[in-house]
């Protein structure tokens, strides 16, 4: 009994591994902590913007007045998805830790010793798909 709930234990983790990489992969598409300075962004704040307003520019045959108005849409919408993100973030790692401490609950203490372990490894790149800064 004790070994299926480790093993359930392990899947929830790696469940909850594979939805934060899903999300964190999306958003840091949009949002790169790690950019470095200087780097030129595009009309929504990012590097992936420029790109899309060049392209909606060319595709579109866009006036010059229109492509004004195409940056300054693409930059809102990305400050309305940053605002979001900021948001929804704390929540996200609440989850995330909710679930890690439920894991540990069901390891024995030698098993908890590797989990902490492995939480270490996994911290930097959490930090890195969620934009949570150094920890």
């Amino acid at each position: 009994m004790r070994r299926s709930s480790a093993v359930a234990g392990v899947v929830a983790l790696f469940l909850v591994g594979v939805a934060v990489g899903a999300l964190g992969a999306n958003l840091v598409a949009w949002h790169r902590p790690w950019r470095p300075a200087g780097l030129h962004l595009g009309a929504a704040g990012h590097p992936g913007g420029r790109r899309m307003a060049e392209e909606l520019h060319r595709r579109l045959d866009l006036s010059a007045d229109q492509q004004r108005q195409l940056d300054a849409i693409l930059a809102d919408t990305h400050r309305e998805t940053q605002a979001i993100w900021q948001q929804m973030r704390p929540r996200v790692l609440a989850v995330i830790e909710q679930g890690q401490n439920r894991i540990e609950n069901i390891l024995t203490p030698k098993q908890r010793q590797e989990f902490e372990v492995y939480r270490k490894e996994r911290a930097a790149h959490l930090r890195l798909l969620l934009g949570t800064g150094p920890h």
